[in-house]
């Protein structure tokens, strides 16, 4: 890949590939427009190379060698479609009949587990690779592995850890037998065919526990995955201690990624606003406890990023508050801005470091 100086940037200068900090974490985002604040702090940070889409009389460099985050991204990207593989040859199995041969699940999971304790920038590049056309496919990865985190978080072993990656693979499995016609709906859908498609986590559940290699706690979890703390969840109705752990877990992970990825009825939202969302739910319908770590731990990679706001600035998260996770405050242009207090102004889209 060619690179061009960093004293040679101009504004408009659109990026060809993700930009890397002296810390090996991701600054800015492939595909973004550079602006004149954007390159006076790429020189601030004394980053000497960033690869930009040139015009032919520009002259490129040769990059001297790969950052970290390079190294890292490179090996993220090749476990996470070795995945992609393996739990599409699962979910094949299921629709044709086939017996399930879970060694491939096993060793993803494995990889995932060192992934979550190797990379903290997990969750921007699981933000850039949703693809609609294959949701079910990398949906069902993504919620792996932000259980894995949201385990992670909570301090649990690495044992539970594992249980819970299979949890998350495996939440959707019993959407094999639900009609592509009820699936794949672009519309809302209608009262008979919403409950089709409520019967997806007792499906997966009794699709696994054919096997009779998953443990019971995993089981658990996609059963009941869509329960929720007030009774309003489905398929039981269950209310509070009576839902399984797992079951919590995942349902935090499946909400944001659900929310943070486009579909064919509606795009994605912002990432704040899936923030709220939760944080919103976390006394009725979530758990509050498994909740507030996820929000914890989302914030931590909040700050430091660069940030699009709704105005088209850029700025950059300075500081969360620790008793409200999804209200950062802003630097942009040289303006603080303080999203506790009401503003018109949003944050649409995180950039990166």
């Amino acid at each position: 890949m060619a690179y061009l100086k960093a004293e040679d940037l101009k504004p408009g200068m659109v990026l060809k590939s993700d930009f890397i900090n002296e810390r090996g974490s991701l600054f800015l985002a492939e595909g973004t427009t550079l602006t004149i604040h954007m390159i006076k702090r790429i020189l601030e940070l004394k980053i000497s190379y960033v690869s930009v889409v040139l015009d032919s009389d520009v002259k490129e460099v040769p990059h001297p060698h790969k950052t970290t985050y390079e190294i890292k991204t490179e090996n993220f990207l090749k476990a996470y479609n070795n995945s992609n593989i393996v739990v599409r040859e699962l979910f094949e199995s299921v629709q044709s009949g086939r017996r399930l041969d879970l060694d491939g699940i096993r060793e993803t999971v494995g990889v995932f587990i060192e992934l979550i304790y190797d990379d903290e920038n997990i969750v921007p590049k699981l933000q850039r690779i949703h693809m609609s056309d294959e949701y079910t496919f990398y949906h069902s990865i993504n919620v792996s592995l932000l259980s894995m985190l949201i385990g992670k978080w909570l301090k649990m072993p690495v044992k539970e850890l594992r249980k819970l990656g299979y949890t998350g693979v495996f939440h959707d499995i019993g959407k094999c037998k639900v009609p592509g016609e009820v699936l794949n709906k672009p519309d809302n859908l209608d009262e008979k065919e919403w409950n089709i498609m409520k019967k997806h986590p007792v499906y997966g559940y009794n699709i696994l526990k054919k096997n009779n290699v998953i443990s019971k706690d995993v089981l658990m979890g996609i059963l009941m995955h869509h329960e929720r703390q007030d009774g309003s969840g489905y398929p039981l109705g269950l209310k509070g201690g009576a839902i399984h752990t797992y079951g919590k877990i995942v349902a935090v992970a499946d909400i944001f990624d659900a929310m943070m990825s486009d579909r064919v009825y509606r795009k994605k939202r912002p990432p704040f606003q899936v923030a709220e969302y939760i944080a919103d739910r976390s006394f009725d319908s979530l758990d509050p406890y498994i909740s507030r770590a996820f929000l914890k731990g989302i914030s931590e990679f909040f700050v430091g990023n660069m940030v699009r706001l709704n105005d088209g600035r850029v700025g950059k998260v300075v500081y969360i508050y620790p008793n409200q996770p999804t209200k950062p405050v802003v630097l942009a242009e040289g303006e603080f801005l303080d999203f506790s207090k009401k503003s018109d102004v949003t944050v649409v889209e995180i950039l990166g470091w």
